[in-house]
């Protein structure tokens, strides 16, 4: 990176040189090198930063401040553990090469963009239902096969992987736009607070119990949607904030509480899962008691959550498996 940072500044000035032989002059050309001068110098400082980041042999303890072999998980002056501390290796690397990988919260948006995109290719879209909340909405028979909140199925059929993938599927591009822009803002939230790992766990949890609940009180409606996981990360974040957290997490705790009135006229609104609403939101804020901000401390407590975030990624590698393999059996279902 430095050597090329020292090329590309050298070819600027070349570049540059060449450009006033030719001619180039006056007080808007001379701003114009300069800045574009200052710019590069700012770009190629930042890869020179980052190149040392990424051959950095010590990272910092979040902690106490002490500075730690990269290789280790837990600081030795303190105890704390290193999981989520920048360090160098090929670990850095690789974030500076594929920085989105870093962000559960683009990984959710992608999966429920993919999940729209492609029961749209495979079965089009349904009947016009009118409005904005028909556009590019996919037919209900491609929802069912892929995986939506169908009680039947779901009690009587033993497909409880729809608990989870329902929570992926959306009825609509404007459906998909409304939750993909509440992710975007309640997901780095939880995720940059509580760390990857527990922000996966809150959310597939609650979206397991928002379809749950739906299931059991709402029988008769499928429903497919992120708000039901949305409404758990808004519980869980309110809950958290006001009562297991300082005077920050109390004001931000407030400024979310806000978003409970839009939620709430949504109660009213024809073709709302509010089952599922409520569900999210119930066991979101149960969780806001029990999960901890900080990183796991105790080798206890890192095997806990070690086994727990298998177990999350299981259950939804597990659940979208399942939807593969019923997927024939389900369509043969609806066209026969």
């Amino acid at each position: 990176m430095i050597f090329l940072g020292k090329l590309l500044l050298s070819l600027f000035d070349l570049s540059v040189a060449f450009l006033d032989r030719l001619g180039a002059s006056g007080p808007r050309w001379e701003w114009k090198k300069r800045q574009g001068r200052l710019a590069l110098e700012v770009r190629v400082a930042s890869w020179e930063m980052r190149e040392r980041g990424v051959r950095a042999k010590v990272r910092m303890c979040r902690s106490c401040r002490a500075l730690v072999d990269r290789s280790l998980s837990t600081c030795p002056q303190c105890g704390a553990s290193m999981r989520g501390v920048a360090g160098g290796g090929i670990g850095r690397l690789l974030t500076l090469i594929l920085p989105e990988v870093s962000s559960l919260t683009t990984v959710l948006i992608t999966a429920n963009v993919v999940l729209l995109a492609v029961p749209l290719i495979l079965w089009g879209t349904g009947p016009s239902r009118g409005g904005l909340f028909g556009l590019l909405a996919p037919p209900g028979a491609a929802l069912f096969v892929f995986g939506e909140k169908y009680a039947p199925a779901i009690l009587y059929g033993g497909e409880v992987w729809r608990l989870v993938t329902a929570g992926f599927l959306h009825g609509g591009i404007v459906h998909l736009g409304f939750n993909c822009y509440a992710l975007s803002i309640l997901g780095p939230l939880v995720e940059n607070s509580f760390g990857w790992r527990k922000y996966l766990f809150v959310y597939t949890l609650t979206d397991i119990a928002a379809f749950a609940t739906s299931t059991f009180f709402s029988p008769s409606t499928p429903s497919v949607g992120a708000s039901g996981p949305l409404f758990g990360l808004l519980g869980f974040a309110i809950v958290f904030g006001r009562y297991r957290s300082g005077r920050m997490g109390k004001a931000i705790a407030d400024q979310l509480v806000r978003w409970l009135v839009p939620a709430a006229v949504m109660l009213f609104m024809p073709g709302i899962d509010n089952a599922a609403h409520v569900g999210g939101f119930i066991a979101g804020a149960v969780l806001g008691l029990m999960v901890d901000i900080d990183e796991p401390r105790t080798r206890r407590a890192q095997i806990l959550w070690a086994a727990l975030t298998a177990a999350t990624v299981l259950v939804l590698v597990g659940s979208f498996l399942a939807m593969l393999l019923a997927y024939p059996a389900n369509v043969q279902r609806i066209r026969g």
